[in-house]
């Protein structure tokens, strides 16, 4: 099988018995230094996993349906089956929020989240099964492109475009997105390197490194000898947990050659990062419980800007990609489509929906009862008629008032 060898061709520097895709070699290869930025090392920078969980978490909570539009009216579509895959349980594994949150959080890690479609001989959707993106890649079988993945028992499996939901990171190419992780992989590798400075020094007993002199005179070689091993003795009791006085049998003197961490800005750099890291995800700092400069007043604010600006590119992304692989042609013609509602994040305070929807029924675009169920209560007799504030007059087609009919 030509696809099956062209994908066990690919192997890892160390072992070449290791499949290694496109995005492990480039970080591999793109170590900074010393530190190997990689999605996996970058979560463990509180910031980057706070960032990736709000974002994920907040496109899995979102109810998703699938809906059909005909003869101009929205039903719902619970008699398709992509309905209870996309809404309950798109495989024996997950539920709709675990696979959403784990498919978004593949692409904001990796730069691209993979999803097979199974099919029946008729082409009726059956299961969506997620692929894990190290193992994932688009590559071309001769003229046509196919994406190399593994089975749940980690044989070679091509599977063609059509039946691939392929969620993208923004990138440079078209088929493939690009991880936000390496595109920025400086900043995060600043961050990696901060923390590691900071564990590094107070697991050396909080002290900086130094160079220790002779005041005054020479050692004699077997003087030498004797105040090493004294020096490594000593050295040795400061990596514990308690302080101890540092005793050695000379007039030494000593120079710091690290730099403290108040001299190096330690606490100032990683505010920075933080900051640096929420604005690569699109994430406001309060959402990662960075409330340096924030108040009661713009956290609001900054809540709507979150929904408008940050989960919206997110919602038509998922949207647009669900639809073109989900339905065939024919379904997407006959109105099938997927629809997220976000409603539950923009309701705002009780004071601002009392107020939204007290205009909504005084301007006659929605009833009681329909007001009722967004608050979830049952409805109740007599409340699906709608009002009409007594100051509002119905236009006719020309413009003009409506004579009013009067009643007998």
């Amino acid at each position: 099988m030509i696809f099956g060898a062209m994908y066990e061709q690919r192997s890892s520097l160390e072992n070449p018995n290791t499949p290694m895709n496109s995005q492990e070699l480039a970080e591999y290869l793109g170590a900074v230094n010393g530190i190997t930025v990689s999605p996996a090392m970058a979560q463990k920078l509180t910031a980057v996993y706070a960032c990736i969980y709000v974002l994920s978490s907040t496109m899995a909570q979102l109810p998703l349906n699938v809906l059909r539009k005909v003869d101009g009216r929205i039903v719902p579509a619970t008699d398709h089956p992509a309905h209870y895959l996309l809404h309950d349980e798109p495989n024996q594994w997950q539920t709709s929020y675990r696979w959403r949150e784990t498919k978004q959080a593949h692409t904001l890690g990796w730069g691209n989240g993979f999803t097979r479609l199974v099919r029946g001989r008729r082409g009726e959707l059956q299961t969506l099964e997620m692929c894990e993106p190290q193992v994932t890649d688009l590559v071309k079988n001769g003229s046509r492109w196919v994406y190399a993945t593994q089975d749940e028992d980690g044989k070679p499996l091509a599977v063609s475009p059509e039946d691939m939901v392929h969620l993208r990171a923004i990138g440079s190419g078209r088929r493939m997105g690009t991880s936000p992780i390496r595109q920025n992989a400086d900043t995060i590798a600043l961050g990696l390197a901060t923390v590691r400075y900071g564990k590094e020094f107070f697991e050396g007993g909080g002290r900086p490194t130094g160079l220790v002199t002779l005041k005054n005179g020479d050692l004699k070689e077997d003087s030498w000898e004797r105040l090493k091993k004294v020096w490594r003795g000593a050295v040795s009791g400061l990596t514990t947990t308690k302080n101890k006085t540092l005793l050695l049998p000379a007039d030494l003197d000593y120079k710091a050659l690290t730099i403290a961490p108040e001299d190096a800005q330690f606490l100032e750099t990683r505010k920075l990062t933080r900051s640096e890291i929420a604005s690569i995800f699109n994430v406001p700092s309060h959402m990662i419980n960075d409330l340096e400069k924030a108040t009661f007043s713009n956290i609001s604010e900054q809540a709507i800007q979150f929904v408008r600006h940050s989960v919206m590119p997110w919602v038509k992304n998922w949207e647009e990609e669900l639809n073109r692989r989900v339905f065939t042609r024919a379904e997407r013609l006959a109105g099938y489509y997927v629809k997220f509602n976000l409603a539950g994040l923009l309701r705002g305070t009780p004071k601002e929906r009392a107020e939204f929807y007290r205009i909504a029924i005084q301007d006659g675009w929605m009833n009681r009862n329909e007001v009722r169920v967004l608050e979830d209560l049952n409805p109740l007799a007599g409340l699906d008629s709608m009002l009409l504030n007594v100051n509002t007059q119905l236009l006719g087609a020309d413009g003009l008032p409506l004579p009013v009919t009067p009643k007998e």
